[in-house]
C-alpha cells in the first residue's frame, strides 16, 4: 500500500497477433503497444502498487517472450511490475480474471485495460479512485457507459470495457461462478469476436446484476474510443470521441500518437451532455421488461424515463 490509504492493481492485456483495426506503428512492430504502454507509465505521474502486463500468447508468439522480459523494467514509479503469461483463450476478460483470482483482496482496487488504451492525465488512478467512491452504490466506473438498447440485450454495460472496480465488489461476482465473467478454453463456438462482444455486455451487466450501477468520467473528461464508420458514414474514421465538452482526454487509444487520425464526435442521446444515466432499478427494469433507455415515434423522441413505474 502506497501513502494514499488504499491499494491499486493495474492490470494491462496484451495481445501479439492480428488485429481488426490497428495503426501503422502495430504493423510495423508487433512489441510497439508494451514499448508505449511502458514510456506512458513512466512519463505520467501515478501511484499504482502493481501494475500486471499479461500477454496472451499462442505457439508462435514464443519467440518473442525474451524480448518481452528484456524490455518491461522490475519497477515503475516505484509500482512493482509483473509478466504474465497465459494460453490465448478468453480474450482480455478472461486475463482479467485470471489476474484477479491469484491477488483477490490484496488490492483494494482493480483498473482493467487493453494494451491499446493510454491514461495521459497525471495522477489518473488516484482520480479514478475518488471518482468511484465519490457515489454510493458504483459497482464500475468505465470510460463511457452504453445503456439499454437492442443491440446490447437491453443490458447496461460498460462501452468501453476500460475502467476501475473495487476488490470487495469484483469478489462479490467471482464467487458467484468462481470467476469473472469471461470465456473458459471450451467456450468460444462462434467467431472470437463475436462471443468477446457478448461476455463484454455480461461483464458490464454483472455490476447490475450486483446490486450496483455503471457510471463513466463525463463530468470531467473526454475520451477516445477505437472505432470506425458509423453506419451510412462515407469518409474514413479511426476513432470516437465522447464528451468533448471537457478540454482534456483522460484516456486514449493508440491511434493518438499517430502524426493525425480522423474522428467522430459522437452525439448519441446517452451522450449529450445534461443526460442523466440510468439507476440501476431503471437497468434491471428495462432488461425485465425488454425496453430500450429511450422511446421514439413519428414526431419525438423521448427518455424511457418518463414511462418507468413510479415504484423504481
Amino acid at each position: 500500500m502506497r501513502d494514499n490509504g488504499y491499494s491499486t492493481c493495474y492490470v494491462v492485456n496484451f495481445w501479439l497477433g492480428d488485429r481488426r483495426r490497428t495503426t501503422e506503428n502495430v504493423k510495423n512492430d508487433k512489441l510497439y503497444l508494451l514499448k508505449k504502454q511502458i514510456e506512458i507509465l513512466q512519463t505520467v505521474k501515478h501511484n499504482l502498487d502493481k501494475i500486471v502486463l499479461n500477454f496472451n500468447v499462442e505457439a508462435e508468439h514464443y519467440k518473442d517472450l525474451p524480448e518481452i522480459f528484456e524490455l518491461t523494467p522490475k519497477s515503475i514509479q516505484g509500482s512493482d511490475v509483473e509478466i504474465n503469461i497465459r494460453e490465448n483463450y478468453g480474450i482480455s476478460y478472461g486475463a482479467w480474471s485470471d489476474a484477479f483470482d491469484k491477488y483477490k483482496t490484496s488490492f483494494d482496487y482493480y483498473i482493467f485495460t487493453e494494451d491499446d488504451y493510454f491514461f495521459i492525465e497525471d495522477n489518473w488512478d488516484e482520480y479514478l479512485v475518488s471518482k468511484h467512491n465519490s457515489y454510493d452504490n458504483c459497482g464500475y466506473l468505465c470510460m463511457f457507459l452504453r445503456e439499454p438498447h437492442i443491440w446490447n440485450n437491453y443490458r447496461k454495460i460498460a462501452g468501453s470495457s476500460v475502467g476501475i472496480a473495487s476488490a470487495k465488489t469484483l469478489m462479490k461476482i467471482f464467487m458467484k461462478d468462481g470467476k469473472l465473467p469471461s470465456l473458459g478454453k471450451s467456450d468460444t463456438k462462434n467467431d472470437v469476436y463475436k462471443d468477446g462482444h457478448d461476455i463484454q455486455n455480461k461483464f458490464g451487466f454483472s455490476f447490475i446484476e450486483a446490486g450496483l450501477n455503471i457510471y463513466d468520467v463525463r463530468d470531467e473528461y473526454k475520451i477516445m474510443f477505437s472505432k470506425g464508420e458509423p453506419p451510412g458514414f462515407k469518409s474514413r474514421i479511426d476513432v470516437w470521441t465522447f464528451f468533448n465538452w471537457n478540454e482534456k482526454f483522460l484516456s486514449v487509444s493508440a491511434e493518438y500518437f499517430n502524426d493525425s487520425y480522423s474522428y467522430y464526435d459522437c452525439f448519441d442521446l446517452e451522450f449529450q451532455l445534461g443526460y442523466n444515466p440510468t439507476t440501476n432499478k431503471e437497468a434491471i427494469y428495462c432488461y425485465d421488461n425488454k425496453k430500450k433507455y429511450y422511446e421514439e415515434n413519428k414526431n419525438e423522441i423521448k427518455w424511457l424515463r418518463r414511462e418507468y413505474p413510479k415504484n423504481i
